[in-house]
């Protein structure tokens, strides 16, 4: 069964609003020039469009750094979302000031930056009262099937994980299975058409036992023709926890993961994002490298750059180029796993890391096409042939080359365990199979967000495991994917 199109209406969601607060500020300005200019404006706007043009993009970029289209922004009131958006605006307006002494362009007047402001924060903020109601009225009816115990564990992770947006009526059992949990029971798999109409169902989910049983195919695709949504509970974790459990992971699952991608993208609009991103990046943030470089040489001996063996895509190996932010010869012996408040970083090595800068020299292994701007974090090939031992389809994040940023960096701090590699595995996994350009520009502002907090937060790694962090529902023989607490401890290979 294909089941991408739950990835993908996501983020197709994101970028309708993107593209509506992109168009409401541009269309807002010629609103404003109309009525500062009247019949002039057509003159006005010919010397004002790239200023609008740039300040709309970066005000939709600003509202996605700071979390308003997504379904954690739910949690906002109509006032912090105010607040958010008029934060957008003035990096907008500061933007747009610039731009236009930088482009020797005339300067946006004060009377149309005023009435203009005043419409587009007028608008967008009509916009975000509706979708900030949209993301609190988001909740589905839902059911799960199941015909084993192992099945009702998931039935448990399902009900701590998806409270918020998924209301769980129950469960639908095979004919021959009592279950034995207290989730409420809807009735018999063989009533599966009458239990969907009575209790309203939007979607059924099968777990990997029961989503290819033949005797129940006829049942699921008349409901699917009837507007039931059926799906394996995996895709429900891509849909809304954006990562794949390993322990959910089928064969046919990563058959149609490997068909996903489209390969024009992969082997030439990838490349192209690639190389135009690296020298932007090289471009504009070669004084960050100046001061990286300056705090190694004046806090610690030895030299300022490092290379390191890592794999790339299909497991060749290259050399990564980085500022060093560790002592020399930080390494007796085996590898090991880097941690925080680690000894072995030198002064002024953990702000570095923290805010990336340690990472720009990598620009030119993009350049070089050893590397790609966003993709799974490169690994060593020690740590590569340890964990792949330990961690089902931990090669198949080599499928893609790797990157700078990606969807597993922005979602879960430095690894520090094999824990943690599992966990960020789920991520990459996710990305291998829905990587697209939509998703590299939002990862990159993902990456602009964390750079600007200093790294990722205690506070936003616990948002994201909110539900699985409460151990009153876990079963006793809990399932892998359940527990998805970070590691703290150093770990050694």
């Amino acid at each position: 069964m294909n089941t991408n199109g739950a990835s993908q209406k996501h983020w197709l969601r994101v970028f309708f609003h993107f593209a509506v607060d992109t168009l409401a500020f541009a269309i807002s300005f010629l609103a404003g020039m109309r009525l500062r200019f009247a019949d002039e404006w057509l003159l006005a706007l010919g010397n004002y469009w790239p200023g609008v043009a740039v300040g709309a993009l970066v005000f939709a970029c600003a509202a996605y750094i700071l979390g308003l289209y997504s379904l954690e922004g739910a949690s906002h009131s109509l006032f912090e979302r105010a607040l958010f958006l008029a934060l957008s605006f003035t990096i907008a307006a500061l933007v747009i000031v610039g731009f236009t002494y930088l482009n020797y362009s005339p300067r946006i007047g004060r009377g149309v930056m005023l009435i203009s402001g005043s419409i587009t924060y007028l608008t967008v903020m009509l916009h975000h009262s509706v979708l900030l109601y949209l993301l609190r009225q988001y909740r589905e009816r839902i059911a799960l099937v199941v015909a084993s115990p192992s099945d009702e564990e998931e039935v448990r992770l399902l009900r701590a994980f998806c409270s918020r947006h998924l209301d769980l009526a129950g469960i639908i059992h095979y004919d021959d299975y009592r279950p034995s949990g207290q989730i409420g029971i809807l009735g018999r798999v063989s009533e599966l058409p009458t239990i969907a109409k009575r209790e309203n169902l939007e979607r059924i989910l099968c777990t990997n036992n029961t989503i290819n049983d033949p005797a129940l195919c006829q049942q699921f695709c008349q409901l699917r023709y009837s507007g039931v949504t059926v799906m394996p509970l995996i895709s429900l974790f891509e849909e809304m926890c954006h990562c794949v459990p390993i322990e959910l992971i089928t064969p046919e699952w990563l058959m149609t993961a490997s068909g996903s991608p489209h390969m024009l993208y992969i082997k030439k609009l990838k490349r192209a994002f690639d190389i135009v991103a690296s020298l932007f990046g090289l471009f504009f943030f070669w004084p960050f490298v100046l001061l990286g470089m300056a705090i190694v040489k004046l806090t610690s001996k030895g030299p300022v750059f490092y290379r390191q063996t890592r794999c790339g895509r299909f497991g060749r190996q290259f050399e990564v180029i980085k500022l060093r932010t560790m002592k020399i010869n930080a390494e007796d012996s085996d590898p090991v796993w880097a941690a925080t408040k680690d000894p072995r970083i030198i002064p002024g090595g953990n702000f570095l890391r923290n805010y990336r800068i340690d990472e720009i020299p990598q620009l030119l292994n993009v350049l070089g096409g050893e590397m790609s701007f966003v993709g799974p974090r490169p690994e060593r090939p020690k740590f590569v042939e340890e964990l792949a031992k330990q961690i089902p389809y931990y090669r198949e994040r080599l499928l893609v080359q790797p990157g700078i940023t990606g969807w597993a960096q922005v979602n879960y701090p430095y690894g520090a365990s094999v824990a943690d590699a599992k966990l960020k595995l789920e991520y990459d996994l996710y990305y291998v199979k829905n990587m697209c350009v939509f998703l590299d520009v939002f990862i990159l502002l993902d990456t602009i967000r964390i750079i600007l907090v200093g790294g990722l937060r205690k506070s936003h790694l616990k948002n994201l495991v909110r539900h699985e962090t409460d151990t009153d529902w876990i079963p006793a023989t809990p399932h892998k994917a359940l527990v998805r607490q970070p590691a703290t401890g150093l770990a050694k290979h």
